[in-house]
């Protein structure tokens, strides 16, 4: 009888803990779905998520033009998949063609010819990339001669890409021990004056947080003094002077193609960084490759709050129209006004 009343207890004891645990994880808000940082290390959405009604972008100018209509295509990874910032030049009349890096694979010394055996009729192509990968795929560009894959358009989103976060729900998905792994990395954020590796079981040491300089005139989440950044940013190849060289001598072989290359700073550069692949910045300005992205963001990270998102490493929906704008201008100097570039609208 009284082993009974012990294992009884025991039960009992472990059917609260697990209960409790289930508590805190379905009362943890899951992360928005622009929320990889906070979904990848665990960390509080209700402290990092973003809450600022993000800006509207017409439906209609989130498309992709068929490449053998464009006027422009564009080449890009992850901070294009939203249609995001091409919707200004769509919005501005232009027919935008894009595809994923993934899906073209290296960029090979034959680009212009592929793209013109591909059906492109277009001037202009923007190649736009994250700092901390672009090291990785010029290596690659420069070891390939010919293009082997056929043209893939990248598939653009069904709604708008500027929809509001979603408001509070219960974390159904979520693996038990969520809750009370988020809760333990968000206090240690909270309480370390430094900065402060997230360690995950699956993705390990990916995401950092430390502490942001003037950090609530710039973001809008909960415990803006602090930051959340990938580790890659860091680890990652560092771009250097004649990384620039190469861009330059890539446009050389795409000619008669008109090519630009958007080279977008890390979060971690931006916020943290200023300094970081300065020479390759310098180099790419003197060559005239491509606008000088780094300068753009650090003079407006301080007027324009979530620049890039808190609880992710990419351009916010601001950001991604503000940039969408500077580009704007950099393909009208290029190939001129819809109207005037030569092509029917």
């Amino acid at each position: 009888m009284k082993a009974a009343r012990v294992w009884l207890g025991i039960f009992t004891a472990g059917f609260c803990a697990l209960v409790a645990l289930l508590i805190v994880t379905l009362l943890t808000p899951p992360p928005y779905p622009y929320g990889a940082l906070t979904r990848i290390g665990r960390v509080s959405e209700h402290q990092f998520g973003w809450r600022l009604d993000p800006p509207p972008i017409p439906v209609e100018n989130v498309r992709s033009t068929p490449l053998g209509q464009a006027d422009v295509l564009v080449i890009g990874d992850s901070f294009s998949m939203y249609y995001a910032w091409q919707s200004v030049l769509v919005g501005a009349g232009y027919r935008v063609a894009s595809a994923h890096w993934d899906k073209i694979g290296p960029l090979c010394d034959d680009f212009g010819v592929w793209l013109q055996r591909e059906g492109f009729k277009g001037q202009l192509v923007l190649i736009e990339s994250i700092e901390r990968l672009l090291p990785e795929r010029l290596d690659e560009a420069r070891a390939c001669r010919a293009m082997h894959r056929r043209f893939e358009p990248m598939l653009a989103p069904g709604t708008s890409p500027s929809e509001a976060a979603p408001g509070f729900a219960l974390n159904w998905n979520a693996p038990l021990l969520t809750g009370l792994y988020t809760w333990r990395n968000t206090r240690e954020i909270r309480d370390t004056k430094a900065e402060f590796v997230v360690d995950h079981p699956q993705h390990g040491d990916m995401i950092f947080a430390a502490p942001v300089p003037e950090g609530c005139t710039q973001f809008s989440h909960r415990m803006c003094d602090k930051g959340l950044f990938l580790t890659n940013d860091r680890s990652n190849a560092v771009l250097k002077a004649e990384d620039a060289e190469f861009l330059e001598h890539f446009n050389a072989l795409a000619a008669p193609l008109k090519v630009v290359w958007m080279v977008i700073p890390n979060k971690t550069t931006v916020y943290l960084e200023p300094q970081h692949a300065q020479a390759f910045v310098k180099r790419m300005s003197e060559l005239n490759v491509g606008p000088d992205l780094f300068a753009m963001a650090q003079a407006t990270r301080r007027k324009m709050i979530d620049l890039y998102w808190p609880n992710d490493t990419h351009w916010s929906m601001q950001g991604q129209l503000y940039f969408g704008q500077r580009m704007l201008e950099v393909v009208q100097a290029a190939v001129g006004k819809p109207e005037t570039n030569g092509r029917p609208q």
